[in-house]
């Protein structure tokens, strides 16, 4: 089947409603988690960026905390559904893979969580996403980074009134997996409507993504893998050294 060159944009309209159905408690429990972690390191108005904000999980509760928040998302589906739940939070949004982001304005917080690393696919995106992040922060900013373990590489299918879901994730080649998405809408009418999504994960070794961001000029503050436990991921505050 052919690669889908931006994961997500064929059925951004029903992503949140395939993540909540497949694993909602589970999921409000991790964006509230991660949210309190933010909210005990920085307090309103500072400016976070959000990489890899989809359909804003985590940028929309810490806008309307109060936060400065921008963003960044490649795809421009998700990015659309973000703005429709906004609501009244300020909240900036920016079109942009993380390798490729840049910004005038330098934050207090950067955010690559939610398995956004493993849609990197090598090494030079890799380092470039990283060195972004770097680059994007003030001198003392923090970076909130997961490392999704290989044990999430597998695949899984729900169903209920609502949803039929199947997810294939199957080895490609090296550490390249081939994520497949077929999922059917139960619309009220009766009627159902069929979504798919083909394309490429990656995944990174704990210790490589850890030389990469030393590289990058992160040292580490602190290992939240045990507060995340049952997450999937390591978890790891990096922060960028302070000038002066």
């Amino acid at each position: 089947m052919p690669v889908s060159a931006q994961p997500h944009a064929s059925w951004a309209d029903v992503y949140d409603l395939a993540y909540e159905r497949s694993f909602g408690e589970f999921y409000n429990q991790l964006t509230d988690a991660t949210v309190q972690v933010i909210a005990e390191r920085v307090q309103p108005p500072a400016r976070i960026v959000d990489f890899g904000a989809g359909t804003g999980r985590l940028s929309i509760p810490l806008a309307e905390m109060g936060f400065d928040v921008t963003a960044v998302e490649p795809c421009l589906e998700m990015l659309s559904q973000l703005k429709q739940k906004k609501r009244q939070a300020a909240l900036r949004t920016v079109c942009s893979k993380m390798e490729d982001f840049v910004s005038d304005e330098r934050f207090d917080v950067a955010l690559c969580v939610f398995t956004v690393l493993l849609y990197l696919l090598d090494e030079e995106s890799l380092t470039k996403a990283l060195t972004a992040a770097h680059a994007s922060l003030k001198s003392g900013g923090i970076l909130l980074i997961d490392i999704p373990s290989k044990a999430i590489f597998q695949g899984y299918s729900r169903c209920d009134h609502l949803i039929e879901r199947s997810v294939s994730v199957v080895n490609q080649t090296g550490d390249i997996f081939i994520y497949q998405e077929d999922l059917k809408v139960k619309q009220l009418n009766g009627d159902e409507v069929k979504y798919s999504d083909t394309f490429q994960i990656r995944y990174w070794p704990t210790e490589k993504v850890t030389e990469v961001l030393a590289e990058s000029g992160f040292v580490l503050e602190a290992d939240l893998s045990g507060y995340f436990s049952g997450a999937g991921s390591h978890y790891y505050i990096m922060k960028k050294a302070e000038i002066g």
